[in-house]
């Protein structure tokens, strides 16, 4: 096969995922527009490109990371970080909160993949004995989680079973309260994961055992209403944002800092946000640097995290 038909090749995969990811997104976000906030279309648009491009950048290394990842950087000797993905997803899609929970100086840091389409039970029992080998690994007593989606139920679920080696758990953009979507979803996780589902029910009817913090936006194409992702009538804390999808959370500074606040039982370093995607924000030094800019601070959700 000639250069030019494996370079043609690429190209065509290339752009058939970016079609595909493009269509996926625009059908979630018509989906999710009665259930948000108002607002206007440029904004909107903003965020799509943000979610696409967040995508396109980090899924297509969602394979390899069925091999690598399980070590994800972090400090030595610190509380042992676990984190926990979502529904089709793995640990690829932690790489960027690595990254920045590495700088902080939190860690050290581990990324779990686990079958996705199995129960939330099931996979909150895999949870613990992948927690246990961490433990055993750094000699920590406890670990924290943080969970995207999916797996933040998994999580609340490990909570709800047996919370003694968890220390601090963070979920982003979780649906506590049950997915709206009418849709097949796959699995047995996928019977978990509707509104009104037993275990749906039975985490409805359980109180945060450890501080946890449920960071979510009013602009989530996937997890809608909001209030789905609420934790504070649980005992938990709420964090909330603005045009940030399900995907493009997990690559906020500001919400990184939410969690990096948490973790070091630090006050939180804001209010209920509104992000405008793609904006341009001032650095201390005073040089221009592409990234959410956040404007309008508001109450937090919930209180001030436990010291």
């Amino acid at each position: 096969m000639s250069t030019a038909t494996v370079l043609l090749v690429l190209a065509g995969v290339v752009a058939a995922f970016t079609l595909g990811a493009f269509a996926y997104l625009g059908v979630t976000f018509a989906l999710m527009t009665p259930h948000a906030e108002p607002r206007p279309l440029g904004t909107a648009a903003r965020s799509l490109f943000y979610e696409l491009v967040c995508v396109a950048l980090v899924q297509p290394w969602l394979p390899l990371f069925y091999l690598v990842g399980r070590r994800m950087g972090g400090a030595r000797d610190g509380v042992p970080v676990v984190f926990v993905h979502g529904y089709f997803q793995n640990r690829v899609d932690f790489v960027y909160l690595a990254r920045t929970l590495s700088a902080a100086g939190l860690g050290p840091l581990f990324g779990i993949n686990y079958p996705f389409l199995a129960s939330v039970k099931d996979n909150a029992a895999r949870l613990a004995r992948f927690c246990a080998r961490v433990r055993e690994e750094t000699g920590a007593a406890k670990v924290d989680l943080v969970c995207h989606s999916l797996g933040g139920l998994v999580a609340l679920e490990l909570l709800r079973q047996d919370p003694a080696h968890v220390r601090r758990c963070v979920t982003v953009a979780s649906p506590h309260g049950g997915v709206v979507f009418r849709g097949p979803i796959l699995g047995a996780a996928g019977r978990d994961l509707r509104a009104g589902s037993a275990l749906v029910r039975e985490h409805e009817a359980s109180r945060a055992p450890v501080p946890v913090l449920s960071v979510y936006s009013s602009h989530d194409n996937v997890v809608h209403p909001k209030l789905t992702s609420a934790l504070a009538a649980r005992g938990g804390e709420d964090v909330e944002v603005a045009n940030l999808g399900h995907f493009g959370i997990l690559f906020s500074r500001s919400v990184a800092a939410h969690i990096v606040a948490f973790l070091r039982h630090e006050a939180a370093p804001g209010g209920v946000e509104r992000v405008d995607v793609g904006a341009t924000t001032e650095r201390a030094d005073g040089a221009g640097e592409s990234d959410e800019s956040v404007d309008e601070p508001r109450a937090l959700s919930g209180s001030a995290p436990p010291p």
